[in-house]
């Protein structure tokens, strides 16, 4: 190769390494307090769009981690698995396949499997050193010891908030301090949400100091919201005469045997779901505003 053209590759080289290192700086500069993401469900083939406003100030770990799999389309095609009239909607976790009978339909997610490759941002580790991140992230709630100068976002309608599942003698694990400096040990259980949420279904106001609320329905959402709620209350009285036990019966799964940790892993525990058997689908997960 002559100098001539080694000089062409190295000014080339330096200026895509330069449009990176810009575009990288853009992606920050854009960032917002309040990002939005729109989130289409769909039930009995028809499709709702609701649109939401996010808390990074609030809870930018929380917030950061959801845009981050949103981004990635991990949402993409999950279904409500665990449904809970007029109080709360869970999903994250399952697609739906009618075939799986013993399992109410319901077919988990790998979600270790699928962020092993994700450069995701990590706030929990297994260790001191932080060698060995979680995958999982700082539960940012009183009961974690995470404080809000003005207080936690409360559950409205509509509200979003993560979710993990219950889990017994969980050991410590490092987070990241909010002040940067350094990590602090907490207990796991507290800082093992991955991708479960759950959307509120309740009129009023309430607030959860176990767990982190981070995003709220705009307010030309809360018509599409009452839509989706009044098509699933038709749904299940003319197909199940009223009862919505009939319509999402309970199924029990064994839960987090793929859980790093192996004391939870190893422990079988198991959670009891209400399992729609016409599928409320979340289609798509979509950044609108960073």
């Amino acid at each position: 190769m002559t100098a001539k053209r080694t000089f062409k590759k190295i000014i080339g080289m330096a200026l895509a390494g330069a449009s990176v290192a810009a575009s990288l700086t853009m992606f920050s500069a854009c960032t917002t307090n309040h990002p939005e993401v729109e989130i289409k469900i769909s039930f009995n083939d028809v499709s709702y769009t609701l649109e939401y406003k996010l808390y990074r100030k609030l809870a930018p770990s929380t917030v950061q981690h959801f845009l981050e799999l949103a981004e990635k389309g991990y949402y993409d095609g999950l279904c409500v698995h665990n449904y809970v009239a007029d109080s709360k909607m869970y999903t994250g976790a399952y697609s739906y396949d009618p075939n799986k009978t013993s399992e109410g339909g319901l077919v988990e997610k790998a979600y270790y499997d699928v962020v092993r490759d994700w450069h995701l941002t990590q706030t929990v580790w297994r260790d001191e050193e932080v060698s060995l991140p979680l995958y999982s992230v700082y539960g940012e709630f009183s009961d974690n010891g995470f404080e809000v100068e003005n207080g936690e976002l409360r559950q409205t309608y509509g509200s979003l908030t993560m979710y993990y599942t219950p889990k017994k003698n969980t050991p410590y694990v490092y987070v990241k301090r909010a002040d940067g400096k350094g990590y602090d040990p907490k207990k796991y259980e507290y800082n093992s949400a991955t991708s479960q949420f759950f959307i509120s279904l309740a009129s009023g106001s309430s607030s959860n100091s176990a767990y982190c609320t981070f995003g709220t329905l705009k307010d030309d959402s809360v018509e599409v919201l009452d839509d989706l709620k009044d098509a699933i209350s038709t749904y299940i009285e003319d197909e199940y005469e009223g009862e919505t036990s009939d319509f999402a019966p309970e199924t029990t799964l064994i839960v987090d045997e793929d859980d790093p940790i192996e004391s939870v892993s190893s422990a079988k525990e198991s959670q009891t779901y209400s399992v729609p058997k016409e599928p409320i689908v979340i289609t798509s997960v979509k950044v609108l505003r960073y």
